[in-house]
């Protein structure tokens, strides 16, 4: 009974890190995007589909009840980058900053 139990939980551990690896990634498409500044309308765009994807698997998730604490965070993460689509949070920029980094070191 032990051993089955720890193999679900095994299991579920796996898939929940598949599901919040695959929730990043999407996010992280629309940010690349913004950071290597290309036209905001294709960001926008682009992000709200990221978005809308991401938060299907993270109601998957939910309910077949392999997320539970990084649900949260994955939560956070997908609000944050709704406001950020509509331009109601603005994200750094950190391309100029790294570019200044680099002269001043030079």
């Amino acid at each position: 009974m032990a051993k089955k139990t720890d193999e679900t939980s095994k299991k579920r551990g796996l898939s929940a890190f598949k599901l919040s690896l695959i929730v990043i990634i999407l996010l992280l498409i629309p940010t690349t995007m913004e950071q290597l500044s290309m036209h905001q309308d294709t960001v926008k765009l682009v992000g709200r589909a990221c978005v809308g994807i991401a938060g299907l698997f993270f109601v998957y998730g939910l309910f077949s009840k392999v997320m539970r604490f990084a649900g949260l965070i994955l939560l956070g993460l997908i609000v944050v980058r709704a406001l950020a689509n509509e331009g109601v949070v603005e994200l750094p920029k950190l391309l100029p900053k790294i570019e200044a980094k680099l002269e001043e070191r030079k």
